[in-house]
């Protein structure tokens, strides 16, 4: 198989000297053909010797990381950022279904990153969408997440979902478009948007957003409805905790 050409961009030499090891040591696939401690000095690199992949440093001098984005209108190469950023910042990174290795760096973190840009590349995969990654990191509240539907990722705006629904080793997501299948189960989707006050898992088939609900019965059965006909089941070992989480977030 082709290398995967790449990079490291980082202001720190020891952190490049540390990745150069662990990519050498532990990452066949990767052939590194280039260093460099600035944005500029990468763009450079980029210009000059086409790459395939950036590994990037968020947090540096005068650029951040991000900013190496801006001299290139459509970026060829796929990036794998390295962060030491809060916890909320990471949740941003993980729901725009963008690679990254949280500092300081593990080889095992390094190798499932490194394996999931090797397995783009087999599949020719569309580039990962940094434009997302942006626009969640600028917002309060993640505004898009990515999920990962048949071969590709596709990009949901959260407000318009109305509920995630377990089927199987699969998940249907229900938004204001239609619904599509996502190849994740449900946990997978509850894990993610753990902080995220607009959702909660109601029943162990259902986890939905609760600031589209038209309605909350305790009559005939717990539910919630939207739109006057789509009607979801309340677990009832969840009713007290579901009530407790509405009140929390000013709904009831």
């Amino acid at each position: 198989m082709k290398k995967i050409k790449a990079i490291i961009v980082d202001d720190e030499l020891n952190a490049r000297l540390l990745m150069q090891n662990f990519i050498e040591d532990h990452c066949p696939e990767i052939e590194l053909v280039g260093e460099a401690e600035d944005v500029k000095s990468a763009v450079k690199i980029i210009n000059n010797n086409p790459v395939d992949l950036v590994f990037l440093d968020v947090e540096m001098p005068n650029e951040n990381g991000f900013a190496l984005f801006d001299y290139f209108n459509k970026p060829t190469f796929e990036t794998i950022f390295c962060t030491a950023y809060s916890q909320y910042a990471i949740k941003a990174f993980e729901v725009s279904a963008v690679d990254y290795i949280l500092k300081p760096i593990g080889i095992s973190k390094l190798k499932e990153a490194v394996e999931k840009v090797v397995l783009k590349h087999s599949l020719n995969l569309p580039q990962t969408n940094i434009a997302i990654l942006k626009e969640n990191l600028q917002e309060n509240k993640i505004k898009k997440i990515g999920i990962h539907i048949g071969d590709g990722i596709v990009f949901m705006d959260l407000n318009d979902i109305y509920y995630f629904e377990a089927d199987g080793s699969y998940t249907t997501i229900h938004h204001k478009n239609g619904k599509d299948l996502a190849v994740k189960k449900i946990k997978h989707f509850e894990d993610l948007l753990s902080s995220d006050t607009r959702f909660f898992r109601i029943h162990r088939s259902y986890f939905v957003n609760i600031t589209l609900i038209k309605k909350y019965s305790k009559k005939d059965g717990l539910s919630v409805t939207y739109d006057d006909k789509i009607l979801l089941p309340i677990s009832r070992e969840k009713k007290e905790e579901f009530e407790e989480f509405m009140q929390l977030n000013n709904i009831i």
